[in-house]
């Protein structure tokens, strides 16, 4: 990695003043393999994102190198009674998705552009979102024929909890859950 990776955080209303500018093209740069998809879409994401960003603790972190933007991953807090668990498609433990507010941060999205994958832009970016949350654990959803993506959360921790279908239209991912705070563990 790089030693002129830095990182931005930008909260809702700033996010979504950069989100034309930046978050989209980022978007739209890293995801070049399933673009064409209608989920997948740039205007189906741009048409997520205002939803994400009015989530309560929300947050974004954006890695710039010499001043470019390489990535991004943002996510929030989960509410009590939170509609992330509905598209659940396996069983989870009993009390698995109950939610107070403060126990787990929904880790919505973690994207690097492709000339900067696979040279830790992905794990500073997961670590500089994930390592002062206050939540007891996050989770995630990863499309399970995305195995670089399945090898890398495995390093870092993240087990498999499930499977979900969130949008009628969207894939079936992999449900993923990772103990907070991160903090303390080594860098893999």
């Amino acid at each position: 990695m790089t030693s002129d990776l830095a990182f931005t955080r930008h909260e809702p209303g700033d996010a979504e003043k950069i989100l034309d500018s930046v978050i989209v093209p980022v978007y739209v740069a890293s995801h070049q393999d399933v673009i064409d998809q209608p989920f997948f879409s740039a205007e189906r994401f741009a048409e997520r994102f205002p939803r994400y960003a009015r989530s309560p603790g929300f947050e974004i972190v954006i890695a710039h190198i010499a001043g470019e933007p390489v990535g991004q991953s943002f996510g929030y807090a989960l509410p009590v009674n939170a509609r992330w668990w509905d598209g659940l498609t396996t069983p989870v433990p009993d009390g698995f998705t109950t939610e107070t507010g403060s126990r787990t941060f929904a880790f919505n999205e973690l994207m690097v552009v492709p000339e900067w994958q696979g040279k830790g832009v992905a794990h500073a970016l997961h670590d500089a979102l994930l390592g002062d949350r206050g939540e007891e654990r996050a989770t995630l959803l990863v499309r399970d024929d995305n195995e670089p993506a399945q090898r890398a959360y495995a390093r870092w921790g993240w087990r498999k909890a499930g499977k979900a279908q969130p949008f009628p239209d969207s894939p079936h991912f992999d449900v993923m859950i990772v103990d907070l705070p991160l903090s303390g563990r080594p860098v893999s």
